[in-house]
């Protein structure tokens, strides 16, 4: 059985693809990013958007209102949700406005500082961060965040998605099935044997 393949889809004005069935997953990507493997092996197991960060968006917020206008026009009204990069500070402010039931968040190697608005956002979260990131921007997010589990995913860099496409859905699978119940430890970041 071949992959899923991704259908080119608009709604409020903005392009999405779209493919697979179930559950969904609402992926936010940063410009020019995207590492269709990780997404299409997410989509064998959920119905999974995928929506690139609009380019003439001037900041996070605008775009967050966007996406979510178009998922209100899809009237999409639950999903879980993840961002990567650039792209994580308007997953957080689409979580912040709290347009649809937004169930668990995936952080994949955040970029940038953390808005202090986040600190009420009172949703599962779980960061990644790749063993071969030099960056500090994932600690920041981590303590930012109120209800905030944290993982490295061992030999990948700031592209996660790209590098390490199994294992990012793997995590993916399993946190957004399992949420708080997932077995991350909070201190360490280490998955338990």
């Amino acid at each position: 059985m071949g992959e899923p393949i991704f259908a080119q889809r608009q709604a409020g004005g903005l392009c999405y693809c779209e493919a697979g069935c179930g559950d969904l997953a609402v992926a936010i990507a940063e410009e020019g990013e995207h590492p269709a493997r990780a997404y299409a092996l997410l989509a064998e197991r959920r119905r999974v958007l995928v929506f690139t960060l609009p380019a003439d968006a001037a900041m996070p917020q605008e775009a967050a209102h966007r996406i979510g206008a178009a998922l209100a026009a899809l009237a999409i009204e639950r999903f879980d949700l993840m961002a990567e990069g650039g792209a994580v500070a308007t997953a957080l402010w689409l979580v912040r406005a709290r347009q649809a039931d937004i169930g668990s968040v995936i952080l994949v190697a955040p970029a940038g500082t953390p808005d202090d608005a986040f600190r009420d956002i009172e949703r599962p979260i779980l960061v990644l961060r790749g063993t071969k990131d030099r960056s500090d921007a994932a600690d920041r997010y981590r303590a930012s965040l109120p209800d905030c589990h944290f993982m490295f995913v061992y030999d990948a860099g700031r592209t996660i998605a790209a590098e390490r496409p199994e294992a990012l859905v793997f995590i993916a699978g399993e946190f957004f099935e399992r949420r708080d119940l997932f077995l991350v430890s909070r201190e360490s970041g280490l998955a338990f044997p």
